[in-house]
């Protein structure tokens, strides 16, 4: 049988308070898909443990949680910085044009000149757009946005935009 895909959709930040609640920060936009689980799978891409949800809420830009059996601050300080993951396929689908940050983790990016710039090592948001972070021979923070996004090409695994070397 194979290995059902994940996606990773937070981090835990750390503890929160004494009685095993958590910090979560939330890598995607509707962080209700978090809030409607009654489970997280919690750890990495390759190995991760079901763990039932007490309780969640948002706080601040985040989500504090108090999972069953995570009774104290000790126990949740062993969950900081591991991840929630989902199964891709729970995932909405996405209208043409539409992607997920963690569909586009490693594509290279090259410009129009077809120089390459480096690979896609994460995103940040500004709350205007997101914000590609490419690292090559330098660190390109580049904007996610129609005018500069010319082609994305999953099946290359390529990123093609419209940004100059030297930026």
């Amino acid at each position: 049988m194979s290995e059902v895909e994940k996606f990773i959709m937070a981090r835990i930040s750390g503890p929160y308070g004494v009685k095993g609640w958590i910090k979560i920060q939330p890598f995607t936009v509707d962080i209700h898909q978090l809030l409607n689980k009654k489970e997280w799978l919690i750890g990495d891409e390759k190995s991760s443990i079901c763990y039932s949800i007490e309780t969640s809420k948002i706080h601040g830009n985040g989500i504090v949680a108090k999972l069953v059996n995570v009774d104290d601050r000790d126990a949740a300080f062993g969950l900081k910085n591991k991840t929630i993951l989902i199964p891709k396929h729970e995932l909405p689908a996405l209208e043409k044009g539409e992607y997920y940050w963690n569909d586009l983790m490693g594509h290279e990016v090259i410009n129009q000149q077809k120089e390459y710039l480096g690979v896609v090592q994460t995103f940040l948001e500004t709350g205007a757009n997101d914000v590609l972070v490419v690292k090559g021979d330098k660190e390109y923070l580049i904007p996610f946005i129609p005018h500069v996004i010319v082609n994305v090409d999953m099946a290359k695994k390529e990123i093609e935009v419209d940004w100059d070397k030297d930026f």
